[in-house]
């Protein structure tokens, strides 16, 4: 349920690998674009569930909130039975994930949260899954994760107890969030140097191996110099839930986090346009271009 960029890819790497997958959207745009691909297709949530027979697996690709209690406890909920399996891929809040288990678990419903990392590369290249729920039922959905994995398979795994799944996934991001503006704010500094005629793309080659720096991020910020116009950039960073989550749970710990911290507030202040000029911002905004296929603002 749910074909945006990441349910999509999903969807088609199972269906890839022969699973028998039914998805639906609330636009029908994406609807016809997974039947295209092969795929079969719901025009109704009730339609999804009464295609498969119980007890069946329904993997929610939803926006993190309201819309999946709607899903799952709303008025119109979903006629699940018993022995049905819910995995949650999107991200969601890990304390609203724990609430969601114990009240399915009522019903004799099994829950998964799954943290899912991967961006637009995780069809061809396969995601990193992270999650938490029943031990016991775990083989039942493992073949799925396997089949979802980077890695030759292998780079997936039952973390911990439900909630476990998206807590580990919230801290992936937020160290997202640092590593990302580390890099960016690095190239703002060779940009300020005395050093004006450096040639970024052939900076991130060469510590795109070998280097202590080496990484995707890097890799990603070779690919934005080469083809982006820095100059029409707006540097406005959005930022989502799981950077203020991973701070606000860090006080709790009594956690010190200052490069997270700092991450998230930069995020916050490219609201303003008076940062929106700033090349550092400008990277960031193009690095979750590039590996996410997030939006960004241009000037024209």
């Amino acid at each position: 349920m749910g074909l945006g960029r990441m349910g999509a890819q999903i969807a088609r790497r199972l269906h890839t690998n022969k699973f028998n997958i039914i998805a639906w959207n609330r636009s029908p745009g994406p609807r016809e674009e997974f039947a295209k691909f092969g795929g079969q297709v719901a025009e109704t949530p009730e339609q999804l569930i009464t295609e498969i027979d119980s007890p069946r697996i329904v993997w929610l690709m939803l926006p993190a909130g309201d819309l999946v209690d709607e899903f799952l406890f709303g008025p119109k909920a979903l006629s699940l039975s018993k022995g049905d399996i819910v995995i949650d891929g999107g991200n969601s809040f890990y304390r609203d994930s724990q609430i969601r288990a114990k009240k399915l678990a009522e019903q004799g419903i099994h829950f998964f949260d799954s943290g899912t990392s991967g961006g637009v590369w995780g069809e061809r290249n396969g995601f990193s899954i992270m999650v938490g729920g029943p031990k016991e039922i775990w083989p039942r959905v493992e073949p799925v994760f396997k089949a979802l994995a980077a890695g030759n398979g292998e780079n997936f795994g039952l973390v911990g107890p439900n909630g476990a799944g998206h807590f580990v996934k919230m801290v992936h991001n937020a160290i997202e969030y640092g590593m990302m503006e580390a890099i960016a704010e690095g190239f703002g500094v060779l940009k300020a140097s005395e050093f004006k005629n450096l040639d970024f793309s052939q900076v991130a080659h060469i510590w795109s191996k070998g280097s202590v720096v080496s990484s995707w991020l890097v890799d990603l910020a070779k690919n934005i110099f080469d083809t982006e116009d820095l100059d029409n950039v707006v540097g406005y960073v959005h930022h989502t839930g799981e950077g203020k989550w991973t701070v606000d749970e860090a006080k709790r710990l009594g956690v010190n986090v200052p490069v997270m911290e700092d991450a998230f507030r930069v995020r916050q202040e490219s609201e303003k346009p008076e940062n929106q000029e700033i090349f550092s911002n400008k990277i960031v905004a193009l690095l979750r271009k590039q590996f996410g296929g997030h939006e960004v603002k241009y000037k024209k």
